[in-house]
């Protein structure tokens, strides 16, 4: 996955966002950018809570899970990776703070619930409504089959479950689409993932020649990654519940922020379909914006 900054972690001291932390910590080695731990202090009342205590404790939870992360980093088998880890505590609201530092970060990584919702499937309000505002690429984390600190040189994935796993990213014609399938390949290539292609056809007058486009697709990401495992399907249905559907054996789940183009299945209400994946999918997601990228112009030739 390309990264164009730093990565940024939101961390609130509860198990989800340490399993993120150590997801983005291990998507890092060998990218010689750093690991920006944050937590974001928002007391009811200024006046009543004591910001220094606060601060204080905020300071105590970074430096207790960069010490993890260091111990994770340096247990891999080819040695500690060097990744730079940084701290910080900020007052405000989260959402906002996180929001305005995402701008300058090549990825922000959130945990999908807060402290004290860990046993819940509902996503938390900031992994909710943060997503839409934020300019960099943001991944809302979900811990499914193990722990991120299991095993210092891999993700955990469903696929040691026996199911299936991996990377599911959702297509159409779109440049969003396509920078999306990008990362959507690299990070299964990285992983040792196997990647499945949705597109929904339903909308579409020609079947025929959607499916031909997106075999095209198929054989450009094969071009842009030799060693990528992939395949492509056609759902029928709904597209947000064709990807929630999928994320229920899947490891991640891929989706442009943004998108237009032929496959309308795909893209007239993918502002309602990124919502509705990232309330019900049981992956995590990865939401990609758009960004010039070369290799979109060989999917295009």
């Amino acid at each position: 996955m390309q990264l164009s900054g730093d990565v940024i972690v939101g961390v609130d001291g509860s198990d989800q966002s340490a399993e993120a932390a150590a997801w983005a910590l291990k998507e890092l080695r060998g990218t010689r950018r750093a690991l920006r731990l944050i937590h974001v202090i928002t007391p009811a009342h200024l006046e009543i809570d004591d910001e220094v205590e606060l601060q204080e404790a905020g300071r105590t939870v970074l430096t207790g899970l960069a010490d993890r992360l260091g111990d994770l980093d340096a247990a891999h088998p080819d040695g500690a990776s060097g990744t730079e880890i940084l701290t910080e505590v900020i007052v405000g609201d989260a959402g906002e703070e996180l929001a305005m530092r995402a701008g300058d970060a090549g990825l922000l990584v959130l945990g999908r619930h807060g402290a004290g919702t860990v046993n819940s499937r509902r996503i938390g309000t900031v992994s909710f409504g943060l997503p839409g505002h934020a300019l960099s690429t943001v991944l809302v984390h979900t811990v499914r089959d193990g722990s991120e600190f299991d095993d210092p040189s891999r993700h955990p994935s469903m696929a040691r479950g026996g199911a299936t796993g991996g990377v599911v990213v959702g297509l159409d014609t779109s440049e969003y689409a396509g920078v999306a399938a990008l990362d959507a390949a690299s990070l299964a290539v990285a992983s040792g993932w196997r990647l499945r292609v949705l597109v929904g056809v339903d909308a579409l007058g020609d079947r025929a020649e959607a499916e031909a486009r997106a075999q095209a697709d198929l054989a450009w990401l094969r071009e842009a990654f030799p060693d990528l495992d992939a395949d492509i399907e056609f759902p029928s249905g709904d597209p947000a519940q064709m990807l929630i559907d999928a994320s229920k054996a899947a490891d991640i789940v891929v989706i442009g922020k943004r998108g237009k183009g032929v496959f309308a299945a795909m893209t007239s209400q993918l502002g309602r379909t990124s919502s509705a994946v990232l309330t019900d999918a049981e992956a995590s997601v990865l939401l990609v914006p758009y960004r010039r990228d070369p290799r979109l112009s060989a999917r295009s030739a």
